[in-house]
C-alpha cells in the first residue's frame, strides 16, 4: 500500500508505547491531527478510529509474548495430534476395524477441540487493548505541558474534531470551565432552555386541574395541546401519567 502523502510543513513524531508486544505495529501521530500505521499490510496508512462523545479515538489489539510453559504446552497438545492423525491413517492402510477407527477420530475431534480452545485462552490472555485519543495524542507529543495540573486537552474553536496542534491548548480543569462556556453550542442551548421556558409559563396545578388532566391523557389527548393547555411542561404531564406525580389524585369522570 502506498504510504501517506504527507501536508505542507505537516511534522510525524513516533508514538512511544509503553509494553512489551509481538505486534510490529509502528504508530506516527502528526501535529495535523493524523494518525497513521506502519506494519506488513501498511506502509503509513492514515487511521482514522471510531468516535467516543464526540471525539476521536484510535483502538488496536496488541499481543504479549507467550511464556514458555504455554508454548511447550501447546507444542505438546500439537505433537499430540499430528500422532493420532498418522495412527488413524495407519490404521485405515492396515484395515483395522471400523469400531476402532471411529473410536480414535472422535478421540483427535476431541483433541482438536481442546487445542483449539487452549490457542484461543492463551490469546484472550494476551491480548492488550491499546486506546488513545487523538487530541491527547497531538498534545503528548506537540505542546508543552505546563504543568501536572493542566489534565485536560481543550480545542480553542470548541470543535472535537480539529485535532491540529495549533487548536489545542493544556489547561487545568478550572480553566477548560470557564472554555466551555464560550463554546457556540452551550450558549445556544442555554438561549433554547431560557426560550423554552419563556414559552412554556409553567402555572401551579390544583387537584381540580390534575382530575382533567388524567381524564384529557386517557382521552388520548395530544401532549402538546395539554402542555398549551395547562401551561405546563411535557415533563411535568409524563410523570403525572406515569404516577410519579399526583398519583393519589384519580381522574375526573
Amino acid at each position: 500500500m502506498n504510504a501517506t502523502k504527507n501536508f505542507t510543513g505537516e511534522k510525524w513524531k513516533k508514538v512511544k508505547l509503553d509494553f512489551v508486544r509481538t505486534n510490529n505495529i509502528r504508530i506516527e501521530v502528526s501535529d495535523f491531527g493524523r494518525v497513521r500505521t506502519f506494519h506488513k499490510t501498511s506502509d503509513g496508512n492514515i487511521i482514522t478510529g471510531s468516535m467516543t462523545n464526540g471525539y476521536r479515538i484510535i483502538r488496536l489489539k496488541f499481543f504479549s509474548p507467550r511464556d514458555t510453559a504455554m508454548q511447550n504446552k501447546l507444542a505438546y497438545l500439537q505433537k499430540q495430534v499430528v500422532k493420532l492423525q498418522q495412527k488413524i491413517k495407519s490404521m485405515h492402510e492396515s484395515g483395522e476395524s471400523k469400531k476402532n477407527i471411529n473410536e480414535a477420530a472422535e478421540l483427535l475431534k476431541s483433541m482438536k477441540k481442546n487445542l483449539s480452545k487452549k490457542f484461543a485462552d492463551d490469546t484472550r490472555e494476551r491480548t492488550i487493548n491499546y486506546h488513545a485519543l487523538i487530541h491527547r495524542l497531538v498534545a503528548d507529543y506537540f505542546l508543552r505541558r505546563p504543568s501536572a495540573r493542566y489534565t485536560v486537552v481543550a480545542h480553542l474553536d470548541h470543535n472535537k474534531l480539529n485535532n491540529k496542534s495549533t487548536n489545542l491548548k493544556w489547561m487545568t480543569p478550572e480553566e477548560n470551565y470557564e472554555h466551555q462556556k464560550t463554546s457556540p453550542h452551550v450558549i445556544n442551548e442555554k438561549k433554547t432552555r431560557a426560550e423554552r421556558m419563556r414559552k412554556t409559563k409553567t402555572t401551579k396545578l390544583t387537584v381540580t386541574k390534575v382530575m382533567l388532566l388524567k381524564k384529557l391523557l386517557n382521552d388520548g389527548k395530544p401532549m402538546k395541546t395539554l402542555v398549551k393547555q395547562f401551561k405546563v411542561t411535557d415533563t411535568q404531564i409524563l410523570r403525572i401519567k406515569r404516577g410519579e406525580n399526583w398519583a393519589d389524585v384519580k381522574a375526573a369522570k
